[in-house]
């Protein structure tokens, strides 16, 4: 019985590896990885134990042929979403370039072994922007831990000084914080909290904190009302900046461009035929301006006045720029 145990664990082994719907295994075949492997077979075991194993969940489907053969159909990952995701690794700048290749080695382990060789070959090199070190994936774990059990989170803030070190600010003082969440923006991990000397949250890149620790005290309590996909669409930039609400219109051209930065429930009303306008919530800041200025006027600011008039302020000194650049 143990010897039968062992062979079905054998046979779901060489299914998950050598199948999958553009490569299928006779019955012969099976039979003779079996005995290769040191279990003795004969047809009659091997559909028993494709039943026993499709019973316990496998998807083992068959082509129909002379010879009927059997693959492994349906797994935890499709194809294309592996693909999706080694590339994301291989692109990411948190993890090193030895940590990103051994991911994509265990993503590249729940596919067949030719989906495996396919993952590897056609995604090309890890990206050049990798992490020097783990410094922002062992500061997650630690930030995880806190956002787990509520509790407040301490570490060292730095900034970068001279030959590219880490210099802690405040003269190295302790950062206390109540950790609200973690967001993914600008290439970088953020952390997002709240700081009792701040108003509102703060924003912190994990690749720049050092001594993380979680600690017992309880965290502040989040508002219940936090929306953090509606936090992560007012934010232009990871730089501190007020949250104002703007009013904008737009050529309604526009309007899937706006859907998509502010979200498909924001408020659109028509101010005639050929323009629409939004008001919406926005950190306000020059990543904002900038983003306002790249459509060429199809996008305006109709309210606050003072971010309005900051718009203006910041359109003249590009003027006079160029203008100064232009007479030289």
């Amino acid at each position: 019985m143990l010897d039968a145990h062992a062979r079905l664990l054998q046979l779901r082994a060489y299914l998950l590896e050598h199948t999958d719907e553009r490569h299928s295994v006779t019955v012969r075949e099976i039979i003779a990885h079996l005995e290769l492997a040191g279990y003795a077979a004969d047809r009659r075991a091997v559909y028993s134990d494709i039943e026993l194993l499709r019973e316990s969940g496998l998807d083992i489907r068959v082509h129909r042929h002379k010879a009927n053969e059997y693959y492994l159909h349906t797994r935890v990952f499709e194809r294309t979403e592996l693909r999706l995701l080694t590339d994301m690794v291989r692109a990411s700048r948190v993890l090193s370039r030895e940590h990103s290749l051994a991911l994509i080695e265990k993503l590249a382990s729940l596919g067949s072994r030719y989906d495996a060789a396919w993952l590897k070959r056609q995604g090309g090199a890890v990206g050049p922007y990798k992490a020097e070190s783990e410094t922002a994936y062992s500061n997650a774990a630690q930030i995880l831990a806190a956002l787990e059990r509520g509790g407040k989170l301490s570490f060292l803030y730095c900034q970068f000084a001279a030959k590219k070190a880490l210099s802690p600010r405040r003269g190295g003082e302790a950062y206390i914080v109540s950790p609200c969440l973690l967001i993914y923006a600008e290439d970088h991990y953020y952390l997002i909290a709240d700081h009792p000397s701040h108003e509102g949250l703060v924003h912190y890149r994990l690749d720049k904190m050092e001594q993380v620790c979680a600690l017992d005290e309880p965290a502040a309590p989040l508002d219940a009302s936090f929306d953090a996909a509606a936090y992560a669409r007012t934010v232009f930039s990871m730089a501190p900046a007020q949250q104002r609400w703007v009013h904008l219109s737009f050529d309604r051209q526009m309007i899937g461009t706006m859907l998509d930065r502010f979200g498909a429930d924001v408020p659109v009303e028509p101010l005639d035929e050929q323009t629409y306008a939004l008001f919406a919530p926005v950190r306000v800041s020059a990543p904002f301006y900038g983003w306002v200025f790249q459509f060429g006027g199809k996008v305006k600011i109709l309210a606050p006045d003072d971010v309005r008039e900051q718009m203006l302020l910041m359109l003249e000194a590009y003027r006079m720029t160029e203008h100064s650049r232009s007479i030289r």
